[in-house]
Protein backbone atom coordinates (compact mmCIF):
# COMPACT_ATOMS: atom_id res chain seq x y z
CA UNK A 1 0.00 0.00 0.00
CA UNK A 2 1.17 3.49 -0.85
CA UNK A 3 1.77 5.62 1.94
CA UNK A 4 0.12 9.11 0.97
CA UNK A 5 2.20 12.57 1.01
CA UNK A 6 1.19 14.72 3.63
CA UNK A 7 -0.31 18.38 3.02
CA UNK A 8 -0.57 21.32 5.40
CA UNK A 9 -2.58 24.28 4.69
CA UNK A 10 -2.78 27.16 6.23
CA UNK A 11 -5.67 28.89 6.57
CA UNK A 12 -8.98 27.08 7.48
CA UNK A 13 -11.55 29.31 5.11
CA UNK A 14 -14.22 29.06 2.79
CA UNK A 15 -11.82 27.54 -0.27
CA UNK A 16 -9.82 25.31 2.54
CA UNK A 17 -13.16 23.37 3.54
CA UNK A 18 -14.57 23.27 -0.11
CA UNK A 19 -10.90 22.12 -1.64
CA UNK A 20 -10.22 19.28 1.31
CA UNK A 21 -12.72 16.43 -0.44
CA UNK A 22 -10.67 16.62 -3.58
CA UNK A 23 -7.20 16.46 -2.26
CA UNK A 24 -8.04 13.99 0.74
CA UNK A 25 -7.70 10.81 -2.35
CA UNK A 26 -4.21 11.99 -2.52
CA UNK A 27 -2.54 13.79 0.88
CA UNK A 28 -2.84 13.20 4.61
CA UNK A 29 -4.23 16.76 5.15
CA UNK A 30 -2.90 18.54 8.19
CA UNK A 31 -4.60 22.30 8.77
CA UNK A 32 -3.26 24.83 10.68
CA UNK A 33 -5.75 28.45 11.38
CA UNK A 34 -4.80 31.60 13.56
CA UNK A 35 -8.42 30.26 15.44
CA UNK A 36 -9.53 27.05 16.73
CA UNK A 37 -10.55 24.72 14.11
CA UNK A 38 -10.20 21.41 15.68
CA UNK A 39 -13.92 20.36 15.27
CA UNK A 40 -14.33 21.89 11.91
CA UNK A 41 -11.00 19.74 10.91
CA UNK A 42 -13.13 16.60 12.68
CA UNK A 43 -16.13 17.18 10.57
CA UNK A 44 -13.95 16.82 7.44
CA UNK A 45 -11.97 14.12 8.83
CA UNK A 46 -8.75 15.80 8.49
CA UNK A 47 -6.22 16.79 11.46
CA UNK A 48 -5.50 20.10 12.86
CA UNK A 49 -2.34 21.06 14.07
CA UNK A 50 0.06 23.86 14.67
CA UNK A 51 1.65 26.20 12.67
CA UNK A 52 4.99 24.87 12.62
CA UNK A 53 3.87 21.19 12.33
CA UNK A 54 1.67 22.58 9.24
CA UNK A 55 4.91 24.21 7.67
CA UNK A 56 6.84 21.01 7.79
CA UNK A 57 4.89 19.29 5.62
CA UNK A 58 5.63 17.50 2.18
CA UNK A 59 3.35 20.31 0.33
CA UNK A 60 1.83 23.49 2.09
CA UNK A 61 -0.76 25.36 0.69
CA UNK A 62 -0.99 29.15 1.89
CA UNK A 63 -4.73 30.07 1.48
CA UNK A 64 -4.73 33.24 3.45
CA UNK A 65 -5.72 36.63 1.91
CA UNK A 66 -2.94 38.26 0.30
CA UNK A 67 -2.64 41.28 2.77
CA UNK A 68 -1.30 39.30 5.82
CA UNK A 69 0.73 37.07 3.58
CA UNK A 70 3.72 38.98 4.28
CA UNK A 71 3.78 39.29 8.24
CA UNK A 72 2.94 35.01 7.73
CA UNK A 73 6.15 34.90 6.08
CA UNK A 74 7.67 36.89 8.77
CA UNK A 75 6.56 34.59 11.79
CA UNK A 76 6.93 31.04 9.70
CA UNK A 77 9.28 31.35 6.66
CA UNK A 78 11.82 29.24 9.32
CA UNK A 79 9.40 26.74 9.34
CA UNK A 80 9.19 25.89 6.19
CA UNK A 81 11.49 22.99 5.28
CA UNK A 82 13.87 22.51 2.24
CA UNK A 83 12.26 19.83 0.55
CA UNK A 84 8.52 21.24 1.10
CA UNK A 85 6.58 22.35 -2.00
CA UNK A 86 5.32 25.56 -1.17
CA UNK A 87 1.53 26.31 -3.14
CA UNK A 88 0.02 29.38 -3.36
CA UNK A 89 -4.02 30.02 -4.09
CA UNK A 90 -4.16 33.99 -3.89
CA UNK A 91 -6.13 36.43 -6.09
CA UNK A 92 -3.63 38.62 -6.54
CA UNK A 93 -0.18 37.38 -8.24
CA UNK A 94 2.27 40.22 -8.80
CA UNK A 95 2.90 40.75 -4.55
CA UNK A 96 2.45 37.03 -4.08
CA UNK A 97 5.32 36.20 -6.60
CA UNK A 98 7.01 39.27 -4.79
CA UNK A 99 6.37 38.59 -1.26
CA UNK A 100 7.39 34.69 -1.41
CA UNK A 101 10.95 35.56 -3.55
CA UNK A 102 11.77 37.72 -0.63
CA UNK A 103 11.24 35.51 1.95
CA UNK A 104 11.23 32.19 1.37
CA UNK A 105 14.84 30.24 1.42
CA UNK A 106 16.28 30.26 -2.38
CA UNK A 107 16.32 26.35 -1.74
CA UNK A 108 12.21 26.40 -1.42
CA UNK A 109 11.10 25.26 -4.74
CA UNK A 110 7.20 26.92 -4.65
CA UNK A 111 4.44 28.00 -7.25
CA UNK A 112 1.89 30.55 -7.33
CA UNK A 113 -1.64 30.24 -8.48
CA UNK A 114 -4.81 31.11 -8.50
CA UNK A 115 -8.04 28.71 -8.58
CA UNK A 116 -10.48 30.25 -10.95
CA UNK A 117 -13.04 28.73 -8.77
CA UNK A 118 -14.98 28.21 -5.33
CA UNK A 119 -17.86 26.72 -3.47
CA UNK A 120 -20.28 28.14 -5.89
CA UNK A 121 -18.44 27.57 -9.04
CA UNK A 122 -17.08 24.39 -8.08
CA UNK A 123 -20.53 22.78 -6.31
CA UNK A 124 -20.60 20.06 -9.08
CA UNK A 125 -17.59 19.43 -9.48
CA UNK A 126 -13.83 20.45 -10.27
CA UNK A 127 -13.87 18.51 -14.25
CA UNK A 128 -13.37 21.31 -16.72
CA UNK A 129 -12.32 24.36 -14.21
CA UNK A 130 -9.89 26.51 -14.84
CA UNK A 131 -6.63 27.55 -12.82
CA UNK A 132 -3.83 29.97 -13.20
CA UNK A 133 -0.19 28.98 -12.49
CA UNK A 134 2.13 31.85 -12.41
CA UNK A 135 6.21 30.82 -11.61
CA UNK A 136 9.77 31.29 -12.34
CA UNK A 137 10.72 27.82 -11.18
CA UNK A 138 10.40 24.65 -13.13
CA UNK A 139 11.77 22.08 -11.43
CA UNK A 140 8.54 20.60 -9.78
CA UNK A 141 6.44 22.47 -12.33
CA UNK A 142 5.62 19.59 -14.82
CA UNK A 143 4.42 16.71 -12.13
CA UNK A 144 2.76 19.88 -10.45
CA UNK A 145 0.79 20.49 -14.07
CA UNK A 146 0.55 17.07 -14.19
CA UNK A 147 -1.59 16.40 -10.63
CA UNK A 148 -4.00 19.62 -11.40
CA UNK A 149 -4.78 18.50 -15.00
CA UNK A 150 -4.63 14.36 -14.94
CA UNK A 151 -5.95 14.15 -11.02
CA UNK A 152 -7.99 16.73 -10.22
CA UNK A 153 -9.44 17.46 -14.06
CA UNK A 154 -8.64 21.30 -14.03
CA UNK A 155 -7.32 23.51 -16.95
CA UNK A 156 -3.96 25.35 -16.23
CA UNK A 157 -3.57 28.28 -17.20
CA UNK A 158 0.10 29.48 -17.38
CA UNK A 159 0.31 33.15 -17.15
CA UNK A 160 2.96 35.91 -15.97
CA UNK A 161 2.25 37.82 -12.49
CA UNK A 162 1.89 40.81 -14.50
CA UNK A 163 -0.66 38.94 -17.21
CA UNK A 164 -2.52 37.84 -14.47
CA UNK A 165 -3.64 40.99 -12.36
CA UNK A 166 -4.13 43.06 -14.99
CA UNK A 167 -6.90 40.73 -16.45
CA UNK A 168 -7.89 39.70 -13.41
CA UNK A 169 -8.68 43.07 -12.61
CA UNK A 170 -11.34 43.16 -15.15
CA UNK A 171 -12.44 39.21 -14.59
CA UNK A 172 -12.68 39.17 -10.91
CA UNK A 173 -12.11 42.60 -9.55
CA UNK A 174 -15.11 44.20 -11.78
CA UNK A 175 -17.17 41.44 -11.13
CA UNK A 176 -17.00 41.25 -7.77
CA UNK A 177 -17.31 45.02 -7.15
CA UNK A 178 -20.44 44.85 -8.94
CA UNK A 179 -21.74 41.93 -6.87
CA UNK A 180 -21.25 42.99 -4.05
CA UNK A 181 -23.35 46.33 -4.76
CA UNK A 182 -26.07 44.24 -6.05
CA UNK A 183 -26.35 42.31 -2.54
CA UNK A 184 -25.75 45.41 -0.76
CA UNK A 185 -29.14 46.82 -2.78
CA UNK A 186 -30.91 43.36 -2.03
CA UNK A 187 -31.89 43.37 -5.50
CA UNK A 188 -35.11 41.38 -5.49
CA UNK A 189 -36.27 38.01 -7.22
CA UNK A 190 -39.08 39.18 -9.83
CA UNK A 191 -41.53 37.22 -11.88
CA UNK A 192 -40.99 39.32 -14.96
CA UNK A 193 -37.61 38.86 -14.78
CA UNK A 194 -35.85 38.59 -18.11
CA UNK A 195 -32.80 36.74 -19.12
CA UNK A 196 -30.26 39.95 -18.39
CA UNK A 197 -31.89 40.96 -15.04
CA UNK A 198 -31.39 36.70 -14.23
CA UNK A 199 -27.70 37.20 -14.49
CA UNK A 200 -27.80 40.01 -12.22
CA UNK A 201 -28.66 37.38 -9.64
CA UNK A 202 -26.84 34.74 -10.51
CA UNK A 203 -23.67 36.88 -10.23
CA UNK A 204 -24.83 37.80 -6.82
CA UNK A 205 -25.83 34.57 -5.16
CA UNK A 206 -22.24 33.48 -6.93
CA UNK A 207 -20.56 35.74 -5.06
CA UNK A 208 -22.40 36.57 -1.75
CA UNK A 209 -20.76 33.95 0.13
CA UNK A 210 -17.51 35.61 -0.10
CA UNK A 211 -15.38 36.95 2.95
CA UNK A 212 -14.84 40.94 3.25
CA UNK A 213 -11.59 39.82 3.73
CA UNK A 214 -11.26 38.33 -0.05
CA UNK A 215 -13.41 41.19 -1.32
CA UNK A 216 -10.60 43.50 -0.07
CA UNK A 217 -7.85 41.49 -1.18
CA UNK A 218 -9.13 41.42 -5.17
CA UNK A 219 -9.79 45.28 -5.00
CA UNK A 220 -6.91 46.63 -3.28
CA UNK A 221 -3.93 44.16 -3.53
CA UNK A 222 -4.56 44.42 -7.28
CA UNK A 223 -1.97 47.13 -8.62
CA UNK A 224 -4.24 47.33 -11.88
CA UNK A 225 -8.08 47.18 -9.59
CA UNK A 226 -7.95 50.67 -8.32
CA UNK A 227 -8.00 52.26 -11.32
CA UNK A 228 -10.12 49.97 -13.16
CA UNK A 229 -12.91 50.54 -10.30
CA UNK A 230 -12.55 54.11 -10.44
CA UNK A 231 -13.12 54.00 -14.19
CA UNK A 232 -15.90 52.27 -13.49
CA UNK A 233 -17.31 54.49 -11.32
CA UNK A 234 -16.34 57.65 -13.33
CA UNK A 235 -18.71 56.01 -15.94
CA UNK A 236 -21.68 55.32 -14.12
CA UNK A 237 -21.54 59.04 -13.32
CA UNK A 238 -21.13 60.39 -16.68
CA UNK A 239 -24.20 58.44 -17.73
CA UNK A 240 -26.39 59.29 -14.68
CA UNK A 241 -25.42 62.88 -16.12
CA UNK A 242 -26.69 62.19 -19.23
CA UNK A 243 -29.71 60.61 -18.18
CA UNK A 244 -30.25 63.38 -15.33
CA UNK A 245 -29.79 65.86 -18.07
CA UNK A 246 -31.72 64.38 -20.74
CA UNK A 247 -29.11 64.76 -22.88
CA UNK A 248 -29.12 62.25 -26.20
CA UNK A 249 -25.38 60.93 -27.25
CA UNK A 250 -24.58 61.42 -30.98
CA UNK A 251 -25.47 58.10 -32.82
CA UNK A 252 -23.43 56.12 -35.44
CA UNK A 253 -26.97 55.63 -37.23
Amino acid sequence: MTTKKTLGIIGFGNFTSFIIPFLGKYFDIFVYDSVDCSQKAQNLNILSCSLKEACSKDYLIIAIPIQYLENFLLKSSNFIKKNTFVIDVSSVKLKTVSLLEKYLDKDIQWVATHPLFGPQSGKNGLDGLSIVVCTKQDQKLKTFRDFLQNKLNLKVLVKTPDEHDQEMAYVQALSHFVARALDQMNIPQSDQKTFAYQCLIDIRETLRGDSWDLFVSIQNENPYAVDLRHDFMSELKTLNCLLDKQIIPTSNI
